[in-house]
């Protein structure tokens, strides 16, 4: 009887753990702080940048109009996208 319940549960329980770890898996985005000079305010604030918002790319990452930099400051980078 142990034999029989131990050939038929243990491969049921091994599908059962596959199939639910195959679909645990979930991509994650990286969000990133970002900065901008507030011109109204004249002070620098920070802001979650778009995905894919880096140094290269030709298009400005924006935020309410305003460029994105990755500190505060002017001499940082600008940050674009593809």
């Amino acid at each position: 009887m142990k034999s029989n319940f131990l050939k038929l549960v243990l491969p049921a329980f091994a599908i059962l753990l596959a199939v639910g770890l195959a679909f645990a898996t979930e991509d994650k985005t990286i969000l990133q702080i970002a900065h901008y000079y507030d011109t109204v305010d004249q002070e620098w604030k920070s802001a979650t940048a778009e995905e894919g918002c880096g140094e290269d790319g030709e298009n400005p990452c924006l935020y309410d109009g305003y460029q994105l930099y990755s500190a505060p400051n002017f001499g940082s980078i600008q940050l674009h996208k593809e």
